[in-house]
């Protein structure tokens, strides 16, 4: 991407803030009084909160933010990254992704805005989550324009999510390669210690791996060269059920 590209996406980046945050402001100030009822109040409190894995500080409602969080934690259970750029990338994709929902949400909640007159959207302040949704859509709602930033926006949004999963596959794809050569490496040395009967720490070696991950990887390595050499066409059925729930049994 060339600089101008970057510089004039970073406008209309820059754009879309301004002209929600306007509208926004002025929309709160003169149609949204907000929830009624103290429960209500309480669920659109806005929380502001300095990010464990970004250390940046946003401001969401409650409910937005145990909603954010929970989307994070699957996208770091999906892609397990290892290391702080790896959990960067994920962040970003986890990140992006969220704006990308967000955006769709707002282009229903408009429709929904539109399907009745605005005395229905007000009546709903006694529900905090539907009067937050018609917030956040009334704020897109006064300019055409501000829907066409938006577009734009998600475009951009899209590009970066493409982007950063592809480069989170390559860094994930050179860190597997290296750990599998690091374990050959482990296991040959972890072998050469045991024939000399001398105990072996992978630590002093560099390896993160322990050596119970060590004997594991030898174990199934020679299970592997086993079924080479065997003749599995000969097998019944019943053999074949054993050999497997004994392979399963190994790996647990």
């Amino acid at each position: 991407m060339s600089p101008q590209t970057e510089a004039a996406q970073q406008k209309i980046l820059k754009r879309v803030l301004s002209e929600a945050q306007r509208l926004a402001n002025r929309l709160n100030a003169q149609k949204s009084t907000g929830p009624k009822t103290e429960a209500g109040k309480a669920k659109s409190a806005l929380n502001a909160c300095r990010h464990h894995l970004t250390g940046q500080v946003t401001t969401m409602t409650e409910p937005d933010r145990a909603s954010y969080n929970d989307f994070l934690e699957r996208h770091m259970a999906d892609w397990k990254p290892k290391g702080a750029t790896e959990i960067q990338l994920v962040t970003r994709i986890a990140h992006d992704s969220w704006r990308l929902n967000r955006a769709g949400a707002i282009e229903d909640n408009l429709f929904a805005i539109g399907s009745g007159d605005i005395t229905y959207a007000s009546e709903s302040q006694n529900h905090a989550e539907i009067e937050d949704s018609f917030t956040q859509a009334r704020t897109y709602q006064k300019e055409a324009k501000t829907l066409q930033l938006l577009s734009l926006y998600e475009q951009r949004t899209t590009r970066n999510v493409h982007k950063n999963i592809q480069l989170l596959k390559d860094m994930q794809a050179e860190r597997f390669e290296k750990e599998a050569e690091q374990m050959e490496e482990a296991k040959r040395l972890l072998q050469l210690s045991e024939m000399r009967n001398l105990p072996y720490d992978p630590k002093a070696d560099g390896f993160v791996f322990s050596t119970a991950q060590i004997h594991t990887a030898i174990d199934r390595e020679r299970r592997l060269k086993h079924t080479t050499t065997h003749d599995f066409g000969r097998m019944n059925g019943r053999q074949r059920r054993k050999l497997r729930q004994m392979e399963l049994g190994k790996a647990a």
